[in-house]
């Protein structure tokens, strides 16, 4: 009897035991009413390199360009308090290991490379209404302003490939930590950002103690519900102020790599270390039925002096100014079940995407009687081309899946098609021992391949 009892007791009055309900969403109030998102964007992706025996290597170093990977994944929270206009977010990415670390197979190390859960976003942020304006601060680490393609809906495909600002190497990595002001008018909006330069992945530091400084001026015009234009007009300066005096000496940064000499001791101007960047960007958007981008980039390394301290009365090296640029374009056509998505990109240097400033404004000196081939010493007219087209097919929801080729074909700083050199026992060599071979033969002659990156992918995105 007294079991019995005890039992009803307990069951009656066992609701006490449970904690609360915790509460999410409101009534009659959409999910997130108290700010809270959670969420995710996952992109299995498989990448399949087209070797032939044309090419005369197969390439074997490891890298994410081949295989199955999981480029673009990330996790992100956020929390926004409207009635104070204060934002909190984070956002984790999954990375290879050698994409923040030089010591795995990759480059020489002994390392394997395990993927790594690394921050991408992690900042606090505060917007007011002024009037008509409204303004936005910004602190920790964000996107950069020329990601502004990707989460304004303009480039959608940033889980097939990087986007084009990112591709030709507006900046060095697509976050960074500093501080953000976002300024809007009716259609006008203004950006300005201060971070350290180096990108979220490497050491602050590394290319100088400076600070880079990054400027957005838009104009987004939505005409009707259905179609929309944007004109963008970027600007960067590396180590733009900050900097110590003395920071270009040689092994302390990048500004100035060690000759390994340990008879000299250089030092460079300050000048080195600085980079000009500008861009612009045009957009169309009709529905889902047309999606085109245009625009480009300039990129200036400046110039300076390299003095060796030990011999402080020898002549200086001059280090002249040089300039680099590239292009792109973009067209999606479809509809919300299917698209069909072209993508061209062209830049100075290579042979791999990314615009580096090869071009100097000084003149080509007269060779023809010190070299029969007419050797360039200034100029440097190496460019890459690279072309995509791919197939998208909306399928569940915010769930996507894409095929699609891609090709990169590179021209080497004499302006000739980049190839393949390997020896007769199949070991990669360059132009250099190649052309060697005609004064003093080798015992594994070398012989030449045309050299075309080509690529088959295969990508699926969602995101909830």
């Amino acid at each position: 009897m007294t079991k019995r009892f005890l039992f009803c007791y307990l069951f009656c009055f066992a609701s006490t035991l449970f904690s609360e309900e915790v509460v999410t969403t409101k009534k009659e109030e959409p999910d997130g009413y108290y700010g809270l998102k959670l969420g995710a964007i996952v992109t299995p992706t498989f990448s399949y390199r087209i070797r032939d025996k044309a090419s005369g290597t197969t390439d074997l170093s490891p890298s994410d360009r081949s295989g199955f990977s999981l480029p673009w994944t990330l996790f992100f929270v956020s929390k926004e308090w409207q009635e104070t206009g204060v934002k909190v977010e984070f956002w984790g990415e999954i990375l290879r290991g050698d994409a923040i670390s030089q010591n795995t197979s990759t480059d020489g190390g002994n390392r394997s490379n395990p993927y790594l859960f690394a921050i991408r976003r992690a900042n606090v942020s505060k917007t007011w209404n002024l009037s008509s304006t409204k303004h936005t601060l910004q602190f920790g680490m964000f996107e950069l302003p020329h990601m502004f393609s990707v989460w304004s809906g303009y480039y959608d495909w940033r889980y097939i490939d990087r986007s084009p600002l990112e591709s030709l190497g507006f900046a060095k990595d697509p976050v960074d930590l500093g501080l953000n002001y976002v300024g809007s008018w009716k259609s006008l909006s203004l950006q300005l950002a201060t971070v350290n330069g180096e990108g979220y992945r490497s050491v602050q530091n590394v290319s100088g103690t400076g600070f880079d400084g990054i400027v957005k001026l838009s104009w987004e015009e939505k005409w009707t519900d259905s179609f929309k234009t944007g004109l963008h007009l970027l600007g960067r300066r590396a180590n733009a102020f900050g900097n110590a005096g003395d920071e270009c000496r040689e092994g302390k940064t990048n500004c100035l790599p060690s000759d390994s000499d340990p008879n000299t001791r250089k030092k460079g101007s300050l000048s080195l270390s600085m980079e000009n960047v500008w861009a612009l960007e045009a957009n169309v958007i009709y529905r889902e039925y047309v999606n085109f981008g245009i625009g480009g980039l300039a990129k200036k390394q400046l110039g300076g002096e390299i003095r060796d301290l030990n011999q402080p009365f020898a002549f200086a090296e001059k280090i002249p100014e040089r300039i680099g640029r590239g292009g792109y374009l973009w067209l999606g056509l479809g509809n919300k079940t299917l698209r069909l998505v072209f993508r061209g990109e062209v830049g100075t240097g290579g042979p791999t995407p990314g615009v580096r400033a090869t071009e100097t404004t000084e003149q080509e000196p007269w060779v023809r009687f010190k070299d029969p081939r007419f050797t360039d010493i200034y100029s440097d007219k190496s460019y890459y081309v690279q072309r995509q087209v791919f197939g998208e097919w909306f399928a569940i929801g915010d769930t996507r899946l894409a095929i699609g080729y891609s090709e990169t074909l590179s021209y080497d700083r004499r302006g000739e098609p980049n190839k393949w050199y390997v020896d007769s026992i199949g070991e990669v060599r360059n132009r250099v021992q190649y052309e060697a071979e005609i004064q003093s033969p080798t015992q594994n002659p070398i012989s030449v391949y045309g050299r075309l990156d080509r690529n088959l992918i295969f990508k699926a995105t969602t995101v909830f």
